[in-house]
């Protein structure tokens, strides 16, 4: 009787490792996925702006524009 109690509880382990092993899996598909469109964006950017040079002062211009409107909001 001792026997199949015994394979009963590796039953529920087993089920409880390959629930774990699920939620590791689909963890690491999402920081996967977060990553590549991270990636594909930074790559988009560099694509734009060595396509146009202008646009990375056009950046600095509108960030610069950005922080003088957020300190006189703060004001």
């Amino acid at each position: 009787m001792a026997e199949p109690e015994s394979q009963e509880g590796n039953h529920d382990n087993r089920g409880k490792n390959a629930e774990n092993f699920k939620m590791d899996i689909l963890s690491c598909l999402r920081e996967m996925e977060r990553l590549t469109v991270h990636v594909a964006c930074m790559t988009y950017d560099c694509v734009n702006i060595q396509t146009n040079p202008d646009l990375s002062n056009a950046m600095q211009r509108l960030e610069c524009a950005f922080l003088m409107c957020r300190e006189q909001i703060k004001k």
